[in-house]
């Protein structure tokens, strides 16, 4: 079911990114803008790693748990960094990075077709398989 889930949160934010990137881009430069978000951001996916990870050997499939634990976990971990050097060099600069993070806009699109394709398989390996 957790993998089922994610598979849904992937799959509907990978939506938004096919059928209106610009708006996705703009999401991300506001939401960017609110001193909570960067550590929500990194705590959340934190989480759901530790979680992936916790719970692999109850899985189905416990290497795809293991393998999506350890890659969010490891994100995060660098998003930490992120946040380290951001803090250094300042709001401004951190602004910047927001504001050139949301020019790719388009380029949000086939991300967008990856996402909808990887949540379409979470989805179905999470409601295929057994236990978690």
């Amino acid at each position: 079911m957790i993998l089922a889930l994610f598979g849904l949160g992937m799959f509907a934010l990978g939506g938004i990114m096919l059928v209106k990137p610009i708006a996705f881009a703009n999401g991300i430069s506001e939401f960017s803008s609110k001193s909570w978000f960067h550590n929500f951001e990194i705590a959340s996916r934190l989480i759901v790693g530790l979680l992936f990870i916790w719970q692999s050997k109850y899985s189905a499939y416990p290497v795809l748990f293991l393998v999506l634990g350890i890659i969010l976990c490891f994100v995060s971990i660098i998003l930490c960094f992120v946040s380290i050097f951001l803090v250094l060099v300042g709001s401004k600069q951190h602004k910047r990075f927001a504001i050139l993070t949301s020019k790719i806009g388009v380029w949000f699109r086939p991300l967008g077709v990856f996402a909808l394709s990887a949540g379409c398989v979470l989805m179905y390996l999470g409601f295929l398989g057994e236990g978690v």
